[in-house]
């Protein structure tokens, strides 16, 4: 790291209404890399009926089909505006699971009923009869260009997603379901977007995603040419390498 002081805002999405499945240590994991680099970090929440901060990382979890009806239909027009425009400034956003869905552009439940989602991806999920859950490896897009490319995750969902033709996925299933358990694909990409199901949480599991994101909102905030320091990753990678053991990939 330079001399520069470095600071990052980051918001956590609908963190009553969706955090069902513990991805919140998501934004502990890069609260805690930031921190142990000296870059401050100020935390942010927004739910229904509060205004969204603006941040250089947002993070929004997954949730119930019920809770995706109730942001859906009470997401107001300036919120989605907001989003919109942080999307196409290059702010940094992981969704996962359920908001993966919830930003596409609907989602069909058990019910057959549609959810009409934010429409900011091109993609859109329909439940399913089969339940994808269990223990996931994911071979990351050379787009991203991590040095350790397996992501290692857990996954619990009976949406289907399909990917439109102007997203890329975030990786290829090498042990699970991933999108829908037919293409072998595994979430999206679209500007500096990261969707998944990947449960875990997944930046603990995975410290080189962590601080991918942690570089992307930094160059996004202050230009390229500010380098992080490297931490002592010794024990993350031990569990990291223990769960592909056991896993045989």
């Amino acid at each position: 790291m330079n001399d520069k002081k470095i600071s990052l805002d980051i918001t956590f999405l609908f963190p009553n209404t969706m955090s069902t499945y513990g991805d919140s240590g998501n934004v502990l994991a890069l609260q805690k890399r930031c921190e142990w680099r000296d870059i401050e970090v100020k935390i942010h929440y927004s739910d229904i009926y509060d205004s969204i901060y603006p941040s250089n990382i947002y993070f929004w979890g997954g949730g119930q089909d019920k809770a995706q009806e109730v942001v859906s239909n009470n997401f107001s027009q300036k919120k989605l505006d907001f989003l919109i425009k942080e999307v196409e400034n290059n702010k940094v956003f992981l969704l996962i699971c359920g908001s993966y869905q919830l930003m596409g552009k609907y989602y069909i439940d058990s019910n057959n009923n549609k959810i009409e989602g934010l429409g900011i991806l091109d993609v859109y999920t329909q439940s399913s009869k089969k339940r994808m859950i269990g223990n996931t490896v994911i071979e990351t897009n050379t787009k991203l260009n991590l040095e350790i490319k397996k992501i290692v995750g857990f996954e619990n969902h009976s949406g289907q997603t399909f990917l439109g033709k102007s997203i890329e996925p975030f990786g290829y299933v090498k042990l699970g379901f991933g999108n829908n358990g037919l293409d072998k694909t595994e979430g999206a990409l679209y500007k500096n977007i990261i969707a998944c199901y990947q449960h875990g949480p997944l930046l603990p599991k995975n410290p080189q995603l962590t601080d991918y994101i942690i570089t992307k909102s930094i160059e996004n905030r202050y230009g390229s040419g500010i380098n992080i320091n490297k931490l002592d990753d010794t024990l993350e990678y031990a569990a990291y390498n223990a769960i592909l053991n056991r896993l045989k990939i």
